[in-house]
């Protein structure tokens, strides 16, 4: 967990690394400009001053260019493998000039560029890139070549690098302010520029602010209580002494006072002044801290208010923190498990893995979820076990990384969902024996109706001299009795295999659906003129077998309630109903009255006549019981003589 502030401050860090790489980049250029113009002031910036070499220059244009094209990392592999060679020839540079100073190999890198103006031209020595700036250059350019290399410690040698030469750099702007010639060259009477000193400095910032935070940079971009000291104090005990020495020294060579005096003045001065920046700091520091104390009482109210057992536990599995919740599923006080290894809290089989467990979850810290996982199991004080759920949630601190954990006891849940698991059992077992019930039922039914109707045919057949027309009416009463009781039996199988069958959903096609189920009705009555208007691209995501039903029965009403229509019209399609797809049949046939709506839907319910319209009441019941099972609903809208239209959702 990174800090909001921290990423701010970063961000604004790597913002100010890209402005130093410019600012670089552009001194560089003018100064080249000051030699190609003979411009003294763009030479030394000021008047009196030792003149940047135009090698250094372009040296300062190399370093700005490769930590432009580094800031980015590995992200940009093109301009990181350009920034990597530019710094090479940094390093090489460098190099090349320190051989020369200390093995006396003149290689005339100071005279690459204008070269009959860098010999002594009145009071000016002849220019040359200082030692000092040579072995600047060879640390820079190694930095920008490590730029990203870390050690196993978390250490960044780039880091320590660029702290050397902004140390040599710092040193050398010393030895200008305070006129001591061996600060500036280092015993080689070549003295380091005071605008090389400068950019050197403005570059070593560039290069800490490219990493913010890693290394040494760490430290003083972490939002921690260290983190906002080091940010206070350190450009106040870096520039103040140096700043007050330096005013001491210009009075004292006034005459204003004498040495004495002046090393008095400027030692109480930095007291004073650091003294102030210590308090200060120190009065914010204690603001945070109360401010500290506060955030840790309400987060120990929330863990207290929390339903749920809490316990926060540290990197080495100790326990630092309990609510009342975890007293009451444990059955232990919180002084005794203050201090005490989690793992007292699980059954003995479970404790050695749990280690390697947190071991592991402490090395790549992660939200994990309640259910997630293996099933665990909790350990009371009094040895009974019980099992359990637990959310993580890894929690980082000022004391470090704490892994807080959210328990709840599962034991009913657990029985419930065993008990459930058994009446599903059960329930599947009796809906099988039901369904060999109504198979055998079926059959020994289905067999006298068969007979009922066949001799009622053969009397018809064989005996018909010898019954009137009144017998053979009442046989032909039979034989229609008997055949409905047949289709009657059929249908209720039917709703009963409605309700038991195992769904298995997917993507329907119900244009297509409803025209196979329009040809079939068609091929039944091939000389009526019925109208079918059926929308293209109706899909829905369910049962194919069981909205076959569904559609067979709408589209068939629709059919048998328009067949006294010279020509009819049945219309199947889709409309939107509280912002999810309604899919209708609609039909201009018989209709009914609205205030019958209500019994639409039942079995056996039926509002027209048998010799009207045919049919058991079936239908719309098994037509419901799909739709519900389809998790939507299913309504009508009619009128007599009018038609009739039914909606589905699913």
């Amino acid at each position: 967990m990174i800090p909001q502030s921290d990423v701010g401050l970063n961000a604004s860090l790597k913002s100010f690394s890209v402005a130093a790489s410019a600012l670089v980049i552009v001194i560089g250029h003018l100064v080249l400009v000051g030699w190609m113009l003979d411009i003294e002031v763009l030479k030394s910036f000021l008047p009196g001053l030792t003149r940047m070499n135009p090698t250094t220059a372009i040296l300062f244009i190399l370093s700005g260019v490769s930590l432009w094209l580094l800031r980015r990392g590995e992200e940009d592999r093109s301009g990181w493998r350009i920034g990597r060679g530019v710094a090479f020839i940094i390093t090489l540079m460098g190099l090349l000039k320190l051989a020369a100073y200390l093995f006396g190999w003149d290689f005339g890198i100071d005279q690459l560029l204008f070269r009959e103006r860098l010999g002594a031209v009145g009071q000016h020595p002849p220019n040359r890139i200082a030692p000092n700036t040579a072995m600047n250059f060879f640390l820079i350019g190694i930095a920008l070549l490590i730029l990203d290399v870390e050690t196993r410690r978390g250490a960044r040698p780039a880091q320590h690098l660029t702290l050397t030469a902004a140390l040599v750099s710092l040193l050398a702007l010393t030895g200008h302010l305070y006129g001591v010639a061996r600060f500036q060259d280092l015993a080689f009477a070549i003295p380091m520029a005071q605008s090389t000193a400068l950019m050197f400095i403005v570059l070593c910032m560039g290069l800490f602010a490219a990493r913010p935070d890693r290394g040494l940079m760490a430290a003083i971009t972490s939002d921690h209580a260290g983190g906002t000291l080091l940010r206070r104090l350190l450009p106040v005990v870096i520039g103040v002494p140096i700043v007050i020495g330096w005013l001491r020294l210009l009075g004292q060579r006034a005459g204003l006072y004498d040495m004495e005096f002046g090393v008095s003045l400027s030692v109480l001065s930095s007291v004073i002044l650091i003294g102030v920046l210590v308090w200060v700091s120190a009065r914010a520091l204690d603001r945070q801290g109360i401010e500290r104390e506060q955030a840790e009482e309400q987060f120990r109210l929330v863990i207290e208010a929390a339903p749920n057992g809490m316990v926060m536990v540290d990197r080495g599995g100790k326990i630092v923190l309990v609510n009342s919740q975890v007293e009451l599923l444990f059955g232990y006080t919180r002084s005794e498990l203050i201090g005490r290894s989690v793992e007292l809290l699980m059954p003995d089989q479970f404790r050695n893995r749990h280690t390697e467990y947190r071991e592991g979850f402490l090395r790549d810290p992660h939200t994990r979820r309640m259910g997630a996982g293996r099933d665990l199991y909790g350990l009371r004080k009094d040895g009974r076990e019980f099992q359990i759920e637990i959310g993580l949630s890894p929690l980082t601190t000022m004391e470090g990384t704490f892994v807080l954990a959210s328990i709840i006891d599962i034991t009913e849940r657990k029985q419930a969902e065993e008990a459930i698991k058994q009446l599903n059992a059960r329930l599947e077992l009796a809906n099988k024996e039901l369904e060999t019930f109504s198979y055998s039922v079926s059959h020994d039914l289905r067999a006298p109706l068969r007979g009922i109707d066949g001799f009622s045919q053969a009397l018809l057949d064989d005996h018909a001299d010898q019954l009137d027309a009144e017998g053979k009416g009442y046989l032909q009463r039979v034989r229609a009795a008997s055949q409905r009781m047949a289709q009657l039996i059929d249908d209720l199988l039917n709703l009963s295999r409605v309700t038991r069958s195992e769904m298995r959903r997917e993507t329907v096609d119900l244009s297509a659906m409803a025209r196979t189920i329009a040809a079939e009705l068609r091929e039944t009555q091939p000389n009526r003129r019925v109208d079918f208007v059926i929308t293209e691209g109706l899909s829905a995501h369910g049962d194919p077998r069981l909205l076959r039903v569904v559609m067979e029965n709408l589209i068939g009403n629709a059919w048998k309630y328009t067949g006294k229509r010279p020509q009819a019209r049945i219309e199947v399609g889709r409309m939107e109903e509280n912002g999810k797809s309604a899919y209708f049949v609609r039909d201009d046939g018989a209709g009914f009255d609205m205030a019958c709506a209500g019994k639409l839907f039942g079995a056996f319910q039926r509002l027209h006549g048998v010799n009207e319209f045919p049919g058991t009441g079936i239908g719309l019941a098994t037509i419901q019981r799909i739709i519900h099972r389809h998790g939507g609903r299913v309504w009508a809208e009619a009128a007599l003589e009018k038609g009739a239209t039914f909606y589905f959702t699913l």
